[in-house]
């Protein structure tokens, strides 16, 4: 954040010294031994969410122009994808290897390509078709036009349709080219090289098209919004109507690629339940108008000491009988003893 200036002009800023017209952060005056990069990072993030918090209102009006504006662009990035793969299928049908590397993506085919690679090794040095040219200048093109494409589809990663084929180009140019250099180099000088860089491959697109599953999975089984968006969506809260008196819970997490945000909002107990309801309306319109907000819930109550997890507790509970611990069982064993002893003593004192 910038610092205030002054409000004299004639003298200098409270936060800075002025030498041979050089000003010299306050920061670095106070602070001689502190990290500059770490705080020059923490205030820039900071401005960032300040940004992000005063821009919410316009974000859904934003969103809609982007989407109307990127749309061809995305659209060509998506069919000139899909025309190169087609065209690159096209060319790997000239070579064996290119074939294997055209199935990279599929983790089932890239198993089946660490098991082959296995077998070519323990066959030892098999005679081989010589390496012709053209479908190695073929393959040279088609990698320089994944290139091309990834770079494309890069500034429009944020789009899940686009971020698909920009992994897809990214792989396949490290497939294509690692393959093509290991088959050359096999082939003239050490022949063992060319199973081993297709096992080094397979256990790429594994490592690869694995991790991205799993992230895909954590979105599928609700995984929570990061603390900026959450920070967000409680500014966004708290400064819609001055009805709000504060916020009581706020939750968002993933159902897809988007997030379900809840909100449960305090106003006071005497507010008309027609004010209460379109100030939770129009704040619910306002939450699903965000570009990462798929569907927004708002709830209203009079205060906000009571425990939230007695709000979603089961109306009709089994009633289970009470089992003993460990514990109580060996303390209860104790006390029947000490019961005992003291009448066995008296029985041998009158004996």
């Amino acid at each position: 954040m910038s610092t205030p200036e002054s409000q004299n002009g004639s003298q200098p800023a409270a936060n800075t010294t002025s030498q041979d017209d050089t000003i010299t952060p306050v920061m670095k005056i106070d602070h001689p031994k502190g990290n500059k990069k770490k705080l020059k990072k923490f205030y820039t993030r900071q401005n960032e969410l300040i940004d992000e918090f005063l821009g919410a209102g316009d974000e859904e009006r934003l969103a809609v122009e982007d989407d109307i504006k990127m749309g061809p662009k995305i659209k060509f990035a998506v069919y000139a994808s899909f025309s190169v793969n087609f065209c690159l299928f096209v060319i790997q049908m000239i070579e064996t290897i290119g074939i294997i590397l055209f199935c990279a993506l599929m983790t089932t085919v890239a198993i089946q390509l660490l098991i082959e690679s296995a077998r070519a090794l323990g066959n030892g040095k098999q005679d081989a078709d010589e390496l012709h040219i053209v479908p190695l200048i073929f393959v040279g093109v088609a990698i320089l036009a994944k290139a091309s494409l990834m770079v494309y589809c890069f500034f429009f990663r944020r789009y899940p349709s686009v971020k698909i084929f920009f992994v897809d180009h990214r792989n396949d140019i490290v497939v294509n080219a690692f393959g093509l250099i290991m088959s050359i180099v096999g082939d003239r000088f050490v022949w063992y090289l060319d199973p081993i860089g297709a096992i080094c491959i397979a256990l790429l697109i594994l490592f690869s098209w694995v991790s991205n599953a799993f992230e895909q999975v954590w979105l599928l089984v609700g995984k929570s919004a990061p603390k900026e968006f959450i920070s967000k969506l409680i500014y966004i809260a708290v400064t819609h109507d001055t009805q709000i008196l504060k916020v009581d819970t706020c939750r968002a997490y993933h159902a897809g690629q988007k997030y379900y945000v809840e909100v449960d909002v305090v106003m006071h107990e005497n507010t008309p339940l027609r004010v209460s309801h379109d100030v939770s309306q129009s704040l619910q319109r306002k939450l699903e108008g965000l570009a990462d907000v798929e569907r927004a819930f708002v709830h209203v109550d009079y205060e906000n000491e009571h425990d939230i997890n007695e709000e979603h507790k089961p109306l009709y509970e089994q009633k289970q009988k009470n089992r003993k611990s460990l514990r109580d069982v060996l303390l209860a064993g104790k006390k029947r003893i000490e019961d005992i002893l003291p009448t066995f003593d008296s029985g041998n004192t009158r004996s």
